[in-house]
């Protein structure tokens, strides 16, 4: 579907002329304020789309249209340890080895590749696309789904320095006032170190979105919140515990944890849980997929922390690529590229 092109007074004009032209179902591709003119209020241009429909299924290794079991509950992280012996199920040795490389080829370790080959039939015969559907729906199963929601509708963003925070927050507040109409308000703040943030202040005044760079205790009448803090070393304890106290002050707000999927799976498993052990993360943001091929890395996070996986970024463009996870997603991305 090609790209619609709307130049607008306002975010809320925006809004307007993308519902009226492309309904509500519209996708915010790109937005960018537009040079002012003389004394002109500066407009912004906005590039929206249609979504595409599903693309057609039923080749050998994109099998999404085999229906995918209910996810699981939210379970403890598995720590690592040696593999389970093999015993001697129907499935031989050598099956068991093609779903194992299989698993592994789209980036989890072997020790969760174990896991998830725990749900899988071992009476089927080796054949490849019963193989591929069989491994489709043993980590559709694993899938952790969110929790709770904040009563509050503030959402504060946590993670390293450098895995793309700003941006997260960024692609959301554009999507949340652009797609969703929503009102919003942002607070960037210091934490141990300043908030060098400058773009997110630039990008909340042209979506007219009130930012504020101090904390008087987070009252707002908008529909939805972000708070923007800096990034902290995951390996310096005292900075994890002055965030941890710094969090108490923004009552019952989502925290989410930001990772950078263009890591190594040993260092981003290390981040996630040294963060998730001292604060009370509620999910994981993905971000730099466009740099990472093996999106099963996904997995690792997941059954290593037990933490629910909430959204996908990819690119820097605001809002570019920015999407709810889901184990369908992902696996239609991780399948169709074998």
């Amino acid at each position: 579907m090609n790209l619609e092109t709307f130049i607008a007074e306002s975010a809320t004009d925006a809004v307007r002329q993308i519902r009226a032209k492309l309904g509500p179902e519209a996708e915010v591709v790109h937005l960018r304020q537009l040079p002012s003119r003389w004394f002109q209020k500066p407009k912004i241009e906005v590039q929206a789309r249609v979504p595409e429909a599903a693309p057609e299924t039923g080749t050998l290794l994109d099998t999404t249209d085999e229906p995918l079991p209910a996810p699981v509950r939210r379970s403890e992280p598995v720590e690592p340890g040696p593999p389970p012996a093999d015993e001697a199920p129907a499935r031989t040795r050598g099956d068991r080895k093609t779903a194992r490389d299989l698993l592994e080829s789209i980036g989890l370790l072997p020790l969760y590749a174990e896991r998830v080959i725990e749900h899988m039939d071992a009476t089927r015969p080796p054949w490849l696309a019963t193989e591929v559907k069989e491994v489709r729906a043993a980590l559709a199963s694993t899938w952790i789904p969110l929790g709770r929601e904040s009563s509050t509708g503030l959402h504060v963003f946590v993670g390293a320095p450098g895995v793309g925070k700003t941006t997260v927050l960024c692609k959301w507040l554009t999507l949340s006032v652009l797609v969703k109409g929503e009102s919003a308000r942002v607070w960037r703040l210091d934490g141990n170190t300043a908030n060098t943030a400058e773009a997110l202040s630039v990008l909340a005044d042209v979506v007219q979105v009130p930012t504020e760079r101090s904390w008087g205790g987070g009252t707002f009448a908008e529909d939805i919140a972000f708070v923007d803090l800096p990034g902290v070393i995951w390996s310096d304890a005292d900075a994890l515990r002055e965030m941890a106290l710094r969090l108490r002050e923004f009552g019952d707000a989502q925290v989410h944890l930001v990772v950078n999927a263009g890591y190594e799976t040993s260092t981003l498993l290390a981040q996630a849980r040294a963060f998730a052990a001292g604060l009370p993360v509620a999910d994981i943001v993905v971000t730099h997929l466009d740099e990472e091929s093996r999106w099963g890395k996904v997995w690792n996070l997941m059954l290593g922390t037990g933490l629910p996986i909430r959204l996908l970024s990819a690119g820097q463009n605001i809002p570019g690529e920015f999407f709810e996870a889901s184990a369908e997603r992902i696996l239609a991305r991780v399948f169709a590229a074998k």
